[in-house]
């Protein structure tokens, strides 16, 4: 790092990029910490822009700027300008992957460890990915980069289905049942027995809040008539003396038994309703998902080479 920034300052670009790649060397002992790795990625990358690597420059600059916790607001400026001028010069390509395991190779050389999804800079010009995995097909896709230009490609493996055994008596002509893996479970029939639960829920609701409104009605009835009686026997006071203790306490009690089971009804009512409407428009914000689609929510672990320490959430659409 030492050699490097000499270098640097000494304008030795082509001495400064070999000293720092050596520091980023996977297999030295002791490997340097994220932040430290975050730092001599962007000058690495400052450096092949100056040297027209511009490849390996928004490679570098990309990885700097996902951890641009260890770098300081101007230097953050400085490696978003030279990633942005790097970008200009090369292909970029949105790469995602399921199963999220499987081994990714960029024009037959693999891209590292496997993950999900891929941010891959690529020369302009024709190009061929391939996912592959044990026990599943590969999935390949070529692709044309353009100069300054994105795209996107999606690789789905499926799985391999075995042959079937042949039979070990030649005179039984009945084949022998095909193996394979059990199929992962279907989101998109979760997806379906949750609302059908939702509706169903709703439906009740709608159900359970009707006969209370009913019930609420019967009540206002009895407390009409009731009050109507209490009228006809001392006026419209009938309740503001002691004349009728026992049938206005009684009468009391109908009127808050009333406007509890009117309130339960309008509250069961309005929440079955906004469960129902939430049910229904899922279909359109969050429409089932075939097996291929990648949603993924995962803890990401404090020593992770290429990762910050927390919570990635990933997916594909």
């Amino acid at each position: 790092m030492q050699r490097g920034d000499e270098a640097r300052r000494a304008g030795r670009c082509a001495e400064a990029a070999a000293a720092y790649r050596a520091a980023l060397e996977e297999n030295r002992v002791p490997a340097l910490p994220l932040e430290q790795r975050a730092e001599v990625a962007g000058e690495l990358g400052l450096c092949e822009l100056a040297l027209g690597a511009h490849r390996a420059a928004a490679e570098h600059l990309h990885f700097s700027l996902a951890h641009r916790s260890a770098h300081s607001i101007e230097q953050q400026r400085r490696l978003e300008a030279a990633q942005k001028q790097a970008e200009r010069e090369v292909g970029t390509l949105f790469l995602a992957v399921s199963p999220r395991d499987a081994e990714v190779l960029l024009d037959g050389k693999s891209l590292g460890a496997p993950r999900p999804t891929h941010v891959i800079f690529v020369e302009p010009g024709p190009h061929t990915v391939r996912a592959r995995l044990a026990g599943h097909v590969d999935a390949v896709a070529g692709f044309e980069a353009t100069r300054g230009a994105s795209s996107s490609v999606t690789l789905a493996l499926d799985t391999r289905t075995l042959a079937p055994a042949p039979s070990r008596d030649p005179s039984d002509a009945r084949p022998a049942p095909a193996h394979s893996p059990a199929p992962d479970d279907d989101p998109g029939q979760t997806a379906h027995t949750l609302r059908r639960i939702a509706l169903g829920t709703a439906a009740a609701g709608v159900v359970l809040g009707a006969g209370f409104w009913v019930a609420a009605g019967v009540l206002d009835g009895v407390v009409d008539e009731r009050a109507a009686s209490l009228r006809a026997r001392g006026g419209r006071g009938a309740c503001n003396g002691t004349e009728f203790p026992s049938a206005c306490k009684h009468q009391e009690s109908l009127i808050a038994r009333r406007d509890g089971v009117g309130a339960a009804a309008v509250a069961v009512l309005i929440a079955s309703g906004a469960l129902g409407a939430l049910s229904v428009s899922s279909y359109w914000w969050a429409p089932d998902t075939s097996p291929r689609a990648t949603i993924v929510l995962a803890p990401v672990a404090a020593d992770a080479k290429e990762l910050s320490p927390g919570v990635a959430f990933q997916t594909v659409w």
